[in-house]
């Protein structure tokens, strides 16, 4: 190690070329760095979506989702499965454990399971399963809507143009279109001719498919060849009218002209859009998972301002929702905190220090910071809020090396010694202690990478980024520093000539000196009474820790909350339609100080396409609404709820309702998600009714409902078993005439450019409104004539369940609910729920289990991931303190100082009105290596002195704290310096910052003082027990 410094001392051209690389790749990688408001995490999570056109749920259950639930149930590795049979669609949600060794063959496994499940499905199932892997780099960037156009064929023309237009971008992955209807010619035909010419629906289907053919059948080789081709393809829907259909009437033809009229319009909307009033359509630009956001929704934006021009002139764009510009600002937020640290940190440095030397030691800041971003890209790590989290972390301590280093520099050089030799002693005698230090910290942070589940992949950046800045610090304060002071510090004649300032400053850094001196020796004249009081202090505030609010992620800096709305089943989509208008009103009451855009989803329940909870019906509807900064509104997004939500219940017709806020966290269930497993659902329905009349019981419990309703009416239709099999006319195609009669049946696509057109054959509305016509619905028998579906079957109207859950191969309903943590914690009410209401259920009904997800689920694997760590971090410390000390009893001196920065944070937390969270948890265990370097320095010193001393214990102890307390005093407010300014946002403040930089910030004010007043009080305390009065090993 000394020939490296020696060599790096010697050689200049090492320093200034070094120096300049540093600087450049820096800058290059800085300028170059993806920026994402959170790092991309695969959440090793399938999305499984089967579509049954016209089944019921319990048909969808039966026969799709329980033949992909088997196959998916003989694979290992899985960690939680979810099932919900809706009408005419499975959707299965599978997440494979993140422990797993090797999770994409999981996944793979997975996807051949649904496949060889495909060959149970009915005829019905023409679709292979559409399986979507869940990635938090799948968000919309931007979201925008058009709307407008002389007609609705030219507002999806356009679309459709606007779309593929923007998925050209590169770092565009895909536009998702909400609202978007297919283009459709409908056949609609008159029922009483069909019955008059003795023909049924399928005939004249059947026709169509027959004539719209376009296809080559060969070539002819002549002495001229030429290919051949059949063309009936339908170019107008005038065409369709002169098909011909063959009647039973002596073999006959008519024109279907005579039978039906043809519509040019779109299919029925199982979706509709509204942006701000207007209805149209809803685009979402979903960027590549490693393009750059910013980056990418500024050339979306660019590209979108270009086709306004080139787009009619009554389609417009409104911007809903700008995702990269609030990552944007956030990361601005990130860097103006750590521009404010860093000119802090500059500021402490020319206090403590003349000018040159303040000077030479503040460089290590920005040297270490850029070779950290010369480092992080090798590691895909991308500028985003969690890995600038770690370099705040990192900010004050990356010049605590070059601090003490420095200041022993100079030590030598105030003793002329010349500035090789002062450069390369100073480094030396400060390696061990230094290691130490670097060692004790990285012993901290680095369990956290190793962190499991969800949060443990969201996290891991933060320690990877400290790690490889104090990496970086190290290398930076033994080669770059001791060559700098080397070349430029002042001479011993220099030194003694200090300005009039730096005089003051140094004569009152001496006061402090004396009357921090004076304290110690006074807490030592009464060494059993001070050692008490810190005692009954630390045991105090574990006691208040353990009485502090702990929420997973609070919900802070709300930009965006949704209000869900749900009607009686039996409305269609305009009626949802109509009765929504009244909750715009209710949202246009909101200021425009505080208001951006909102939106209206209707026909569906959801917060992102790809959402497993998703619930989908023409009764269904979501507001949308984006609200201002919250640093530029008065009223917080929870005062603007409650302010709006008894107008909203106030709703015509309305079912329920529920409101939502979204703040900027990763991505966790609800507070309280309890599901009821069992067999029989009667039974699930009754618990859960008793679950959620408990749950109304507990204060600041609110929003409760369950997953479990029942949609329409359904008319079950019963085929008689003998006339079935007289008539030939079977279940299968009975089911088929009916589902084409209401549904319509696609007999073909035309093409006219880029659009396809899609030809749907159905009755005409007359009849599809009279439920009485379902009897005369007329079937052809085997052999060949017509009767009515009256006369061969039984009908009866039952109700009929919206949806059927199952989680973990088991039938479930969901309870959820959310709290007002201003009254209760989701881990306070889930525990009300686990010991008053669990025994209950369980003794009552045997069959029944309770399972916990959502934010309790989260809370247990992430604070569970997080014990881990913290046990590792302290067996760490101790191990390397142990080995670096060749002792026992110093390292358990050392680490029980820790306790002392609990005093600062349950101090700190409350007077900042915080609670305590998981980013909070995670500072707490880095605040153990970060508080430990004072100690270990202190501990270092007292050795030092107490080599070949004859003074007593106490005198040595108080020499000890006089020299250290200035060095240890300077590295504790750069630390805090750089930490603060996130804290406390004197840059712009972000809720997913705060409670790691408060932890960390009142932690180590508190502890790193504390230490040098309670390290030499237990010494002292200790000496009783010691035969030589030495520290023993």
């Amino acid at each position: 190690m000394r020939g490296i410094i020696e060599s790096f001392i010697r050689n200049r051209l090492f320093l200034y070329l070094g120096t300049a690389f540093v600087f450049l790749a820096g800058l290059v990688s800085l300028l170059g760095l993806r920026r994402d408001t959170f790092p991309n995490v695969d959440m090793k999570q399938l999305v499984i979506t089967t579509k049954f056109p016209g089944a019921a749920p319990a048909d969808v259950e039966l026969r799709v989702t329980y033949p992909i639930e088997e196959k998916i149930k003989e694979i290992d590795g899985i960690d939680e499965i979810r099932s919900f049979s809706r009408n005419s669609a499975s959707d299965i949600d599978v997440r494979v454990s993140l422990e797993e060794k090797d999770p994409e063959k999981i996944l793979d496994e997975i996807r051949r399971a649904v496949d060889s499940a495909t060959s149970e499905f009915p005829a019905q199932v023409t679709e292979k399963p559409k399986i979507t892997e869940r990635k938090s780099s799948s968000y919309p960037i931007l979201e925008f809507s058009v709307f407008g156009g002389k007609n609705e064929i030219e507002l999806h023309t356009t679309a459709e143009f606007i779309e593929r237009e923007l998925e050209k971008i590169p770092g565009v992955a895909r536009v998702d279109v909400f609202g978007k209807r297919d283009r459709e010619w409908h056949i609609l035909v008159n029922a009483n001719r069909l019955k008059q010419y003795q023909l049924d629906l399928s005939d004249v289907t059947n026709a169509i498919r027959n004539r719209n053919v376009n296809l080559p059948v060969g070539s002819v080789e002549t002495q001229v060849a030429f290919d051949l081709r059949i063309d009936g393809e339908f170019r107008e829907p005038s065409d369709i009218y002169k098909v011909p259909i063959r009647t039973n009437d002596f073999f006959s033809k008519i024109p279907l002209g005579n039978l039906a009229r043809v519509e040019d319009t779109f299919e029925y909307p199982r979706f509709l859009a509204i942006a701000n009033g207007e209805q149209g359509l809803i685009l979402s630009v979903v960027k590549k998972e490693r393009s750059d956001a910013i980056d990418t929704a500024d050339k979306v934006r660019k590209r979108l301002s270009e086709l306004s021009a080139t787009v009619p002139p009554e389609i417009k764009t409104l911007t809903l929702s700008d995702e990269a510009k609030r990552t944007s600002k956030r990361l601005d937020v990130v860097s103006s905190n750590a521009l404010i640290g860093f000119c802090i940190v500059f500021g402490i440095l020319f206090l403590f220090l003349d000018f040159r030397t303040a000077t030479l030691t503040s460089l290590s800041l920005p040297i270490s910071m850029l070779m950290t971003f010369a480092v992080i890209p090798f590691f895909d790590v991308s500028f985003n809020m969690i890995s600038m989290m770690g370099l705040i972390i990192a900010l004050g301590m990356l010049v605590d090396n070059s601090i003490v280093i420095s200041e022993n520099i100079y030590t030598y050089l105030g003793k002329n010694m010349d500035s090789f030799s002062a450069s390369v002693k100073g480094t030396m005698e400060m390696t061990v202690p230094i290691f130490g230090s670097y060692l004790t910290t990285v012993a901290a942070f680095l369990p956290m990478l190793f962190m499991t589940g969800i949060m443990g992949k969201f996290v891991w950046q933060i320690p990877l980024v400290v790690i490889v800045a104090l990496t970086a610090s190290l290398l930076e304060s033994f080669l770059f520093l001791p060559a700098r002071i080397s070349v430029f510090a002042k001479t011993p004649e220099e030194l003694q000539r200090s300005s009039r300032l730096r005089k003051n400053l140094d004569s009152f850094f001496h006061r402090m000196e004396e009357k921090f001196s004076d304290f110690i020796a006074f807490c030592l004249r009464h060494k059993f009474s001070s050692f008490a009081i810190i005692v009954i202090l630390i045991l105090l505030s574990f006691f208040a820790l353990g009485r502090m609010k702990f929420i997973l992620f609070p919900k802070e800096d709300i930009e965006i909350f949704t209000v869900k709305a749900e009607f009686p089943s039996s409305y269609r989509i305009y009626q949802t339609r109509e009765k929504m208008k009244y909750m715009e009103t209710v949202i246009r009451k909101i200021p425009a100080n505080e208001l951006v855009s909102y939106s209206i989803k209707i026909g569906v329940q959801q917060t992102d396409s790809d959402d497993p909870l998703s619930r989908f019906g023409e009764n269904l509807g979501v507001v949308l609404v984006y609200l201002t900064p919250e640093s530029d509104r008065k009223r917080k997004a929870s005062e603007i709820l409650a302010s709006l939500e008894s107008d909203f219940k106030k709703t015509p017709g309305l079912v329920g309702v529920y409101m939502e806020e979204f703040g900027a966290a990763p991505p966790i269930g609800a507070p309280i998600t309890v599901s009821i497993l069992g067999k029989d659902y009667g039974q699930l329905e009754k618990v859960s009714l008793e679950l959620q009349n408990f749950l109304k019981t507990i204060p600041g419990v609110h929003s409760i409902r369950d997953d479990y309703r029942y949609g329409r009416k359904q008319m079950q239709i019963r085929l008689d078993e003998g006339l079935e099999s007289f008539t030939g006319i079977s279940s299968f195609a009975a089911a088929n005439t009916l589902r084409a009669a209401y549904d319509g049946e696609r007999a073909g696509t035309v093409r006219k450019g880029r659009t396809k057109i899609y030809l749907r054959v159905q009755y005409d509305q007359d009849f599809r409104k009279d439920p009485e016509e379902i009897k005369h619905i007329p079937l052809r028998n085997k052999a060949g004539n017509i009767t009515h579906l009256a006369k061969i079957s039984k009908m009866e109207l039952v109700d009929s369940p919206e949806l059927l859950s199952h989680r973990d191969f088991e039938r479930a309903i969901t309870v959820n609910a959310d709290v007002k943590t201003e009254k209760i914690t989701a881990h306070e009410a889930n525990s009300k729920i686990i010991q008053e209401f669990k025994p209950l259920i369980e003794r009552q009904y045997p069959g029944i289990s309770l399972a916990f997800g959502g934010e309790e689920k989260d809370t247990q694997r992430s604070m569970e991931s997080l014990g881990k760590a913290g046990i590792l971090a302290l067996f760490g410390i101790f191990a390397i303190l142990a080995l670096t000390m060749q002792s026992f009893w110093r390292p358990f001196l050392i680490l029980s100082t820790i306790p002392l920065g609990i005093t600062g944070i349950v101090i700190g937390f409350p007077l900042s009105g915080k609670a305590i969270s998981f980013l909070a948890m995670i500072g707490i265990i880095g605040l153990a290596g970060v508080l430990v370097n004072a100690s270990i320095v202190l501990v270092d010193c007292i050795d030092s002195i107490q080599k070949g001393s004859e003074d007593s214990l106490d005198s040595i102890l108080l020499e000890a704290s006089r020299r250290r307390f200035r060095p240890i005093l300077l590295t504790t407010l750069t630390t805090v310096a750089g930490i603060l300014p996130t804290a406390y946002g004197l840059g712009g403040t972000d809720p997913v910052l705060v409670p790691m930089t408060l932890a960390l910030g009142w932690g180590l004010g508190f502890g790193t003082l504390g230490s040098l007043i309670y390290v030499p009080i237990v010494l002292s305390v200790f000496q009783r027990f010691s035969k030589k009065g030495k520290i023993h090993r």
